[in-house]
């Protein structure tokens, strides 16, 4: 729908189909950086509203995705005017397949086992993981293949993310995607030429309107006629409002094949530049815009909610957060799972994080300190945080974290000294557990029992079983 008026739209300014054409589907594609980023900011990634964001935007990716294969191909055979166009349209398509399966093996076979045992090194994972991304982005731009770096990065993207770690991996490579955000801008702002500016001014401006307002309120639309309520076809739309990164992508790869002119590109460009910084405030402000606008959207509720009405709106909430599952953290999650309790496991080891994902239990793979990492445990939504980390800093960033943002949750922190322990107690822990202590209380209460030698014989059995012996 939004290419469709765009393509109108663009139209009535007097521009080619050809053209008109790009513009448009440049219009549709939504921004997945800016997103992301403001959406994880605000710690709305697991709501509702967010992941149908997400959603569109993966979508529109993957869309635009096969969209630059195409032209990557068609841009590669051009000067090859002997081949005919159907062996041309066969050739990228059989480079694309290629490519998918190559990247749809390593994601399977590969990657899983590979990190694993890289992912026990912070520097090892984030090294690798950037390698990869670069070498197979190069080698997707070479002769042979012929695809763009962005293909190239794109896909080496998604060949990480079934493995077990790509929580700590997306956690690494934050502050590397901030800054090669900064760069984006930057090179966004580089490619405006003030030639014709004057000209542009209208029909950017226009467009700029339409994706701000437009995009929004088709979204809106779409989303109500599928069931889902006001707020949430609100909050998602909201979310659309903005160029995507990708649309230069394609624009500037129509520009390089001759397809629209320099001038469509600075458009765009302005466009973008306009879109994203309405965007951003737009979305930073999405629960107080939709106050304001709540009575007239109430006549968006064309299907009662009823797509919401088995949605949970977060999947994790009053639930238990367990931080490091070795040997005292393991007997707590055996205890857990054997009582039905709902809870959910972060720690660092790639190996634990398989061991309870394969039996069913909600594991990410971490560092618990990170930010990121604690908002898809659900630190907000949690009715007790149990922490058997080691490391003192560690556990006071979780417990700061808790006291600032003011997280009603219990905390449960171990600690491995008398020294940490009043440290912990200081920093407001409802229960700090001191091994040496707890270690009086356990053997006070064996010796309590009877017959304390045959209990002996029955809690050794019990330990070498619980040691793997």
């Amino acid at each position: 729908m939004t290419s469709i008026f765009g393509f109108i739209a663009t139209l009535a300014f007097g521009f080619s189909a050809i053209t008109a054409a790009y513009i448009a589907l440049g219009l549709t594609l939504s921004s997945t950086i800016i997103v992301v980023k403001l959406l994880s900011e605000k710690r709305e990634l697991q709501s509702l509203s967010g992941r149908l964001s997400l959603s569109i935007l993966l979508i529109q990716d993957l869309v635009v995705l096969v969209m630059l294969m195409a032209l990557s191909g068609s841009g590669e055979q051009a000067g090859n005017a002997s081949m005919p166009l159907w062996a041309q349209i066969g050739l990228t398509l059989g480079k694309g397949i290629a490519l998918a399966t190559l990247i749809a093996g390593l994601s399977t076979y590969v990657f899983p086992k590979l990190l694993k045992v890289i992912g026990k090194s912070d520097e090892l994972l984030l090294v690798f993981s950037l390698a990869w991304a670069l070498g197979f982005a190069t080698f997707v731009q070479l002769p042979i293949v012929g695809f763009s770096l962005e293909i190239g990065g794109f896909l080496a993207g998604l060949a990480l993310s079934k493995s077990s770690v790509h929580h700590e991996i997306s956690a690494r490579i934050r502050s590397l995607r901030d800054f090669f955000t900064m760069i984006f801008f930057i090179v966004l702002g580089s490619q405006l030429r003030f030639e014709g500016l004057t000209e542009l001014l209208l029909p950017a401006l226009m467009l700029s309107l339409f994706v701000i307002a437009g995009k929004p309120l088709i979204t809106l639309v779409i989303l109500s006629r599928l069931g889902y309520k006001p707020r949430t076809s609100f909050l998602t739309g909201v979310t659309m409002g903005q160029v995507s990164e990708f649309s230069l992508i394609l624009m500037a790869l129509a520009t390089r094949l001759g397809h629209v002119s320099e001038a469509t590109t600075t458009l765009l460009t302005l466009v973008a530049i306009i879109t994203i910084a309405t965007s951003s405030f737009s979305i930073i402000r999405a629960e107080n815009i939709y106050t304001w606008l709540a009575g007239a959207l109430d006549w968006f509720d064309f299907q009662q909610g009823n797509a919401e009405k088995h949605q949970r709106v977060s999947t994790l909430k009053n639930h238990i957060v367990l931080l490091g599952v070795h040997r005292t953290g393991g007997e707590l999650a055996e205890s857990f799972i054997k009582h039905h309790q709902k809870f959910v496991i972060v720690d660092f080891n790639p190996d634990v994080a398989e061991h309870y994902a394969h039996v069913g239990v909600p594991v990410i793979c971490g560092d618990a300190s990170d930010p990121y990492i604690q908002e898809l445990a659900g630190f907000a939504h949690a009715r007790l945080i149990v922490s058997t980390l080691p490391n003192l800093s560690d556990n006071l960033s979780v417990v700061e974290t808790v006291r600032n943002r003011k997280i009603k949750a219990k905390l449960i922190i171990m600690a491995q000294t008398e020294a940490d322990t009043k440290v912990l107690y200081r920093h407001r822990v409802d229960y700090v557990l001191l091994p040496h202590y707890i270690n009086g209380l356990h053997l006070a209460k064996i010796l309590e029992h009877p017959r304390p030698h045959h209990h002996l014989a029955s809690l050794r059995q019990q330990h070498l079983k619980a040691l793997g012996a």
